[in-house]
């Protein structure tokens, strides 16, 4: 709920950052049938809680989702190269499906994700929207993953 709300004032602190927005939307996640919302998909669980608190009406989107991830897939923050990161991001793009393209046709869709480490998970689902007909894909995440030195 904490998170729901920095979200929320963020975003009625900066309404120029909603002036074309047509819909904001969790990152995906793959839940496994009865999966828990709450426990699994913590960008899902964070939308549902923004609509709950939400007195100015944003244009959240939860229910049918815009975009859905078919399948699990390696997490980014365990990559250690550029190239396993790219690898993982095509993997991902070819997990995600847009189940109804006519909901995104021309559409500006906002993505939160909770934190952004390189951009690749978000690029990924920013690109299967385009794929899917969306005008224009915007990012907002909550923090910013710390920068690691790898080899």
């Amino acid at each position: 709920m904490i998170f729901a709300r920095i979200v929320l004032g963020h975003l009625y602190a900066h309404p120029e950052l909603l002036a074309d927005v047509d819909a904001i939307i969790p990152m995906p996640a793959y839940l496994e049938r009865r999966q828990a919302r709450q426990g699994n998909d913590h960008t899902g669980y964070v939308i549902e809680r923004a609509i709950l608190e939400d007195d100015q009406g944003l244009p959240f989107v939860l229910d049918p989702p815009l975009v859905v991830k078919t399948r699990a897939t390696p997490r980014m923050r365990d990559t250690d190269s550029r190239m396993e990161r790219r690898l993982v991001a095509h993997e991902l793009y070819d997990a995600l499906r847009v189940p109804n393209p006519s909901m995104v046709q021309g559409q500006n869709i906002m993505v939160y994700d909770d934190v952004f480490t390189g951009g690749n998970t978000l690029n990924a689902v920013a690109r299967r929207l385009k794929a899917s007909g969306a005008a224009k894909v915007y990012g907002l995440t909550l923090a910013r993953a710390q920068w690691r030195d790898r080899p």
